[in-house]
């Protein structure tokens, strides 16, 4: 990957799980990082699910290793924002284990 592919400035933020003034908790978003990147479609599809059509949107983006963008294994816990979109990131690799581009295969899930 070139460098220069990296166009697309984008958000990585982490689920988290607070506590609010009368002690309940409150699940939000914290930022983890705002980055270049470089975000492909990879592709699309619909169908009809209980009388409605829904359609799914994927996409790969791909930025500079960080350690820290290394998201922990756990369902729904990291997102990014791209713009009004939100991405939900459902794997992240390290590209060849060569410690140099992070590839993030995601789903669109709609604004934020």
């Amino acid at each position: 990957m070139d460098a220069g592919k990296l166009d697309r400035r984008i958000t990585i933020q982490r689920r988290v799980t607070t506590l609010d003034s009368y002690g309940q908790q409150s699940t939000g978003w914290t930022n983890i990082a705002t980055v270049w990147a470089n975000v492909k479609p990879v592709g699309g599809q619909e169908r009809m699910r209980s009388g409605a059509l829904e359609s799914t949107l994927t996409h790969t983006i791909m930025v500079r290793y960080q350690l820290d963008l290394m998201p922990a294994i756990e369902a729904d816990a990291w997102r990014i924002l791209y713009g009004s979109r939100v991405m939900q990131i459902t794997a992240a690799r390290d590209l060849q284990d060569a410690r140099r581009w992070i590839v993030f295969e995601c789903i669109e899930t709609g604004a934020e």
